[in-house]
């Protein structure tokens, strides 16, 4: 009689088993193919996506929204097989979602901002910005953050939200830059002396655009010094290399021809007690 209930058990349990298996291996095979399976797509999408005429700037952005919706057709697919109602569960997503979406407003702030970042295409990957006090070439935009890269090599991540919020300065959206440079010299110079010295240094730089408007001349009126301005310009990628050698040949030249540099003097007169 024992034997034979344990035996009754053992198939009871055997059977309970069987039926597990029956039910619930098929669903982790299937997941895990599904796994691999989108894995194996997104190669292709991001592919696709660098192939495709979008600017850089939507390249993550257009992948990780293809990837959540794939995943999310994966999850309703399980619940379906599960017996679980579809309706109800996106029902209750909705209402776990707008719970969620109070307690992480400041997410959201981000992930919208992200999204009007991409649209209005203030900025994209490689463009060199000032955006929330921090200079930087953009690495990545993101949904919640973008990635800066400083000329010393730190990269830096902004919220979203705050670069909307900031003024946006773009040094890379036009093909062109102008060079600005003030320079003070003494009451007793020459200015013809001065401004001819001056379109010297202009002749002698040769990324400076010949072709396009340039000015040289008095631009303001200093406490110790008549101040010149030179506006020049450049290409865009010539910036740095036009504006800090026009800077040494304004100061060996100067030493050149004597024309003075003046600098704030401070007098003190000691006055002594009788």
């Amino acid at each position: 009689m024992e034997k034979l209930l344990k035996s009754i058990f053992d198939t009871t349990e055997l059977n309970a088993w069987q039926a597990f298996l029956a039910k619930y291996l098929p669903l982790v095979i299937g997941v895990i193919i599904a796994i691999i399976a989108i894995k194996y797509i997104m190669n292709i999408v991001t592919k696709l996506i660098k192939k495709s005429k979008m600017p850089k700037s939507v390249h993550a952005f257009a992948a990780s929204t293809v990837k959540i919706f794939l995943y999310f057709i994966v999850v309703m697919i399980a619940c379906s097989y599960l017996g679980i109602d579809v309706t109800t569960l996106v029902a209750t997503f909705s209402i776990v979602g707008v719970a969620v979406s109070l307690s992480i407003q400041n997410t959201l702030a981000n992930v919208m901002a992200g999204l009007s970042l991409l649209f209005t295409k203030q900025f994209g990957v490689d463009d060199y910005v000032e955006v929330a006090g921090i200079s930087g070439t953009v690495v990545r935009i993101g949904l919640f953050n973008c990635r800066l890269r400083t000329p010393d090599g730190k990269d830096i991540y902004v919220p979203n939200s705050s670069i909307i919020a900031e003024n946006v300065t773009n040094y890379s959206r036009e093909p062109r830059r102008r060079v600005d440079i003030t320079i003070g010299t003494s009451y007793s110079e020459s200015v013809d002396r001065v401004k001819d010295t001056l379109m010297q240094v202009i002749n002698e730089t040769p990324e400076v655009l010949k072709d396009q408007d340039i000015f040289c001349g008095i631009t303001s009126f200093g406490d110790s010094s008549i101040n010149y301005t030179i506006r020049v310009w450049v290409k865009n990628g010539d910036y740095w290399k036009a504006y800090l050698p026009m800077l040494e040949r304004i100061k060996r030249i100067f030493e050149k021809e004597n024309i003075e540099i003046p600098f704030n003097q401070l007098d003190v007169h000691v006055k002594k007690d009788e």
